[in-house]
Parts: C-alpha cells; sequence; structure tokens
C-alpha cells in the first residue's frame, strides 16, 4: 500500500475531488513539475509482462511562446526521453494529501498540436496540446535485452543477481535464496524482464517497481490484509460478483522434466480420496507441467506433490469488484472485503483507474474446498 497519512484513508472513504499530475524529468534532471493529465487512465495487471501503463493528455499554456509538442528525440515530452512521476492529489473542503503513484516512461506521442495567435504582430505559440502513452520502468528491462546467452557469474543470492542484471535500486521484500544452477538467460526480446521474473519466481513471487522505482518481489502467499474494500451505506465497493470455477481444480498432476544431461524424468500425483478422487463423480482433470529447475526424480516428485496440494487445497478465482477510487492500493496487496455476504479477501492482481469517479480492482481469493 503507498504511503499516506491516517486522515487521507478516512477521506477516502467519502466525497473527494482528484487530479492526476505529473513532475517530467529528462534522466535526473526535473525539466516540468506538476502538470495536469487530463482525460486519463492507468491499468496494472500483476499477470502481464509490464505491470503497469497508462495514457494521459497534456494541455500546456505557453507563458514564453514554449512549444510542448515533441520534434523527434527532441522536446520536453519527447518518448525518446521523457519520464513521469505520477501523483494523485486529493482534496476536500480544506483538506489536501498527494500520494505518490510512481515513476513511468513515456513510450509514446500518439497526438501532439500547437496552437498560435498573433502576438504584437508576430505568430506565437499560445497553447500545446500533447496525448501521451506511458508504462512502468519495468518496460525497459524488456527493451534491454542480453546481448547474448549467459549464466548468473554467482549463485549465492537471488536479490543480488537481481541488482545485476537490472542495475536498478532493490529492496528486499522477501528473504533472499540461493540461485538454481539451471537458470539461464535467453538473449531474446525481454529476455532480461523474464530473468527477473525467474529470479522473483525462485523468491517465492513476482518482480513488480514500487513507486520509487524500486524492483520489489510481491509474494505469491498473500500476509495479512492490508486494506479494506468497505460495502455499505458509506462504503467504497458498489458491486461484487460471485462465480464458482473447476476448470482451474486439477485433482492430477502429471510432470515431464530433464536431468542435467536431458534423460527424461516423469513424475505423477493423484487423488485417490474424498470428493476430489480422480475416480469419483468429479472425474479426472489433469495438469501438465515442467520447469527447467527439477533436475532429479526427488525434486520432480516434491514438485507435483506441491502443485497438486496447491490445486486442491483450495480453489483460487478472480473477483472484479467496482469501487471508488482509491490510489493507495498497489498491485499484490492483500486486501479483504468487509460487509460481504460471505468473508472475502485476496490479493489485488488487476485495477483500472481514470478520470473516473470509479476504478475496478480484481482481488484472486481463494476458496477452501
Amino acid at each position: 500500500m503507498r504511503a499516506h497519512s491516517d486522515a487521507l484513508a478516512q477521506v477516502l472513504r467519502g466525497s473527494f475531488s482528484r487530479r492526476l499530475i505529473a513532475d517530467v524529468f529528462h534522466g535526473s534532471e526535473r525539466v516540468l513539475q506538476d502538470v495536469d493529465l487530463l482525460s486519463w487512465s492507468l491499468d496494472g495487471d500483476l499477470g502481464a509482462e509490464v505491470k503497469m501503463g497508462g495514457s494521459g493528455t497534456v494541455a500546456h499554456q505557453s507563458v514564453h511562446g514554449e512549444s510542448l509538442t515533441p520534434e523527434g528525440a527532441e522536446g520536453i515530452l519527447s518518448p525518446f526521453r521523457a519520464r513521469l512521476f505520477l501523483l494523485m492529489e486529493v482534496t476536500v473542503g480544506g483538506f489536501s494529501e498527494t500520494v505518490q503513484l510512481g515513476w513511468f516512461k513515456v513510450t509514446g506521442a500518439p497526438y501532439a498540436q500547437d496552437h498560435f495567435a498573433t502576438v504584437n504582430g508576430e505568430r506565437v505559440v499560445i497553447a500545446s496540446v500533447v496525448d501521451l502513452v506511458f508504462e512502468s520502468l519495468d518496460v525497459n528491462l524488456k527493451r534491454r535485452g542480453f546481448r547474448s546467452e549467459e549464466q548468473p557469474p554467482s549463485l549465492a543470492s537471488c536479490w543480488a543477481e537481481i541488482r545485476r542484471i537490472t542495475n536498478m535500486p532493490v529492496v528486499e521484500s522477501v528473504p533472499d535464496k540461493p540461485i538454481p544452477a539451471a537458470i539461464v538467460y535467453e538473449a531474446t526480446r525481454g529476455g532480461r524482464l523474464k530473468g527477473v521474473q525467474a529470479l522473483a519466481g525462485v523468491l517465492g513471487g513476482s518482480g513488480v517497481i514500487n513507486p520509487a522505482g524500486a524492483v520489489v518481489v510481491v509474494p505469491d502467499v498473500a500476509g495479512d490484509p492490508v486494506g479494506s474494500l468497505l460495502i455499505g451505506m458509506n462504503g467504497t465497493v458498489t458491486d461484487v460478483p460471485y462465480a464458482v470455477e473447476t476448470e482451474t481444480v486439477y485433482n492430477c498432476v502429471v510432470g515431464n522434466f530433464e536431468t542435467a544431461e536431458r534423460t527424461p524424468i516423469y513424475a505423477v500425483a493423484q487423488v485417490t480420496i474424498g470428493p476430489l478422487a480422480v475416480s469419483g463423480p468429479y472425474g479426472e482433470n489433469t495438469l501438465y507441467v515442467s520447469s527447467d529447475l527439477v533436475k532429479t526424480q526427488a525434486q520432480a516428485d516434491a514438485f507435483v506433490a506441491a502443485r497438486l496440494a496447491a490445486s486442491v487445497g483450495s480453489q483460487q478465482f478472480e473477483v472484479p469488484i467496482q469501487c471508488i477510487i482509491n490510489p493507495l492500493f498497489e498491485l499484490g496487496d492483500p486486501l479483504k472485503v468487509v460487509g460481504h455476504v460471505r468473508p472475502l479477501q485476496g490479493v489485488l492482481v488487476k485495477f483500472a483507474m481514470s478520470d473516473s469517479e470509479l476504478m475496478t480492482v480484481t482481488l484472486k481469493a481463494s476458496r477452501v474446498l
């Protein structure tokens, strides 16, 4: 959850005004401050390659006849050089607080136009309108691939290796682990980002960029809820649908692996008793798995057993929720829904917010079977 005051948490439960603003940077230099973004949208998806992205329009009133229309690699808002630090300002009455949403790279400017007027006999720019497309800083890792196939020079620390291959700030959000010898980075587009996610997977989660621009790992196993979506007369949730899906409840897991010498390894785990037994009325639902990190029969047996336990221990399902916009929640935050007809909590895996008063969040929740 993003940093905030207790007073802001209370304000977000009622009616408030908000605006999305940006500071524009070239490298470490701030070249434009407190720019309003109009007609904006910002989406996030924990399962996506690049976790966040959005768009917005800058309508700039010229002070000295300057233009913000990009000219190739030149210009304050040029996609070849501009980064945005996005903030949301929340106000109600005499209260005002700004929430830091994070860093984004400008990746496109699909439309730009200057507006002119004649002043003292000269035709000068009086305003610029520029549409921007931007993505979270993991897009830099996607674009910057490995020049050739390589392996980590040291297997001692996943976090140290994440620092090495990203050259970005890192916050060690989960305990460190050694790197499996089987990890190899591919010289393909997105290979560096895939390498980060492979290391994050060893650490038990997914790699994301936090609001400060540092790499962190969101754990797969959710902790205690850090926030609430409230239902009721003064609540923040406007709709919580309910659904049951059995497609991903697997009672048989088949693993296909290879040793370091490329000898095949096979392993099977299945449910033999209870309502989910493969011979029972539910039938057999088979999941096929593999992993480059499994190199022995013992590892293969443990891998399929763990996947089976995760599948039949609970059903994971996604719940889309429409609620009043809240800039505090981040991808990976464990949240609970208060006031629903049945207990509900889960991890925020998707969100979509815009200049509308409402936003959509998707929680991945678990139901005990």
